[in-house]
């Protein structure tokens, strides 16, 4: 039942982060091993948004052209009180080959990543559970359990998983992509608190005859539940998808026997259902400017989202990125986009280490450099300055403004100064 196992750099969590940083890592003749618990790619339709940032890095692996085929543009974010425009930003004021965010389900991004790294010779090792890790020393030791579906139960049979094979698994450096409830993060015993209260959002994908389609809306509202951050995405010529930031309870979700309310499952997770009335409510308190007919309700959802911050992003040969360590403000995308990032970053680091003899101390400035990104991004550090040209119902807003924004980084900074803000380096 046991063998041991060896390889370069061992890849946690077959996401959009673990799959790039792995696809970065092979291009570099490095050799990777990439596992995931889950028994095969999740059926994840859920539409994702792409930065400007992460489409150059998707470029420099080859996959932009044919991502960008298959995905909708979104060229503005127009800012809203829950009557009337207030404020918008332009993409197209950035430099660069990609001034615009695009929104693609996320199974076509994690589908064209495999792709890429099956050519490369990587493939995803499926049912494989990272159960013990021992970072530090020349080389991290894994313990690693391969999983199967078993039939249990007598006289109902039922369906789980068992262990069918453990081993030992020895890697130069460990990148941890796994997501929020992270074994990496834990072995490295790193905290893993919450930096600012949960948010829970009723979520609606429609169709609908909507409005301009080439931009997103966010309505930031002050009602008698307190301030609210909503959004309002394009995802195709005639699909939409509303957020709307609900109470923080699930009281508000209707109890009903009808069987398509009943709790709506996304990967492992299940989200009470919200039903059509509830969206109308809430488009005509936020949103009264939204008129269109709405044709269908594809689905709704409702989520609870956290706001989360490691309280280092790894050491000695173990490293995290991504959801891994921090959870955003879903509005901006910004937790999966900067992961993309990241996962770029360590891959480049790791590389040089292994391949020119590089310094560790690239390691310890990477989660330096990260600590004090995600500080500013969560608002941790202070909000944006306002400058001359900046309107009042800007100045107000400052601290709320920058997590929905689709951007980090230089663009990020960028795009906020076409408010009259300015996000300190």
């Amino acid at each position: 039942m046991f063998d041991k196992h060896d390889t370069e750099v061992l890849v946690v969590g077959a996401g959009p982060a673990g799959l790039l940083a792995a696809l970065r890592l092979a291009e570099r003749d490095v050799e990777v091993t990439l596992i995931d618990s889950q028994e095969r790619p999740a059926a994840r339709s859920y539409a994702l948004a792409l930065h400007p940032a992460s489409l150059q890095l998707l470029a420099e692996v080859g996959l932009a052209e044919e991502l960008v085929a298959r995905g909708h543009r979104v060229d503005k974010v127009a800012f809203y009180d829950s009557r009337e425009r207030r404020a918008e930003i332009s993409f197209g004021e950035l430099p660069g080959d990609f001034p615009f965010v695009l929104v693609l389900p996320q199974e076509e991004l994690e589908a064209a990543l495999v792709a890429r790294l099956g050519r490369r010779g990587v493939h995803v090792r499926w049912n494989w559970r990272l159960a013990r890790l021992e970072p530090g020393g020349k080389r991290a030791r894994a313990m690693i359990e391969t999983l199967a579906k078993d039939s249990i139960g007598y006289p109902i049979a039922t369906t789980g998983w068992v262990v069918t094979k453990a081993f030992d698994l020895n890697a130069g450096f460990v990148i941890g992509a796994d997501g929020y409830g992270s074994t990496v993060r834990r072995y490295l015993d790193v905290d893993f608190d919450e930096v600012g209260p949960r948010q829970f959002y009723g979520i609606f994908e429609i169709a609908a005859n909507g409005p301009s389609r080439d931009e997103m809306r966010v309505v930031l509202a002050d009602g008698d539940d307190g301030p609210t951050a909503d959004v309002l995405w394009p995802l195709s010529q005639a699909r939409w998808r509303w957020s709307f930031q609900l109470s923080d309870s699930w009281e508000f979700v209707p109890q009903t026997r009808t069987k398509r309310r009943h709790p709506i499952a996304i990967g492992e997770d299940a989200f009470p259902y919200l039903d059509e009335s509830r969206l109308n409510e809430l488009i005509e308190a936020r949103a009264p400017w939204f008129a269109a007919r709405i044709d269908d309700v594809r689905w709704s959802v409702g989520v609870r989202f956290e706001r989360r911050l490691a309280a280092r992003f790894g050491h000695d040969n173990a490293w995290l990125a991504g959801d891994a360590a921090h959870l955003a403000c879903p509005i901006g995308v910004q937790s999966m986009n900067v992961g993309l990032r990241e996962a770029a970053e360590l891959a480049r680091v790791m590389a040089e280490i292994l391949r020119q003899g590089a310094s560790a101390d690239l390691l310890r400035a990477y989660d330096h450099e990260r600590r004090a990104e995600w500080r500013q991004l969560q608002g941790l550090d202070g909000g944006p300055r306002p400058l001359d040209d900046a309107g009042e119902w800007v100045k107000a807003n400052r601290r709320r403004i920058p997590p929905c924004v689709p951007a980090s980084g230089l663009e990020l900074r960028r795009l906020l100064l076409q408010l009259g803000l300015d996000l300190a380096s």
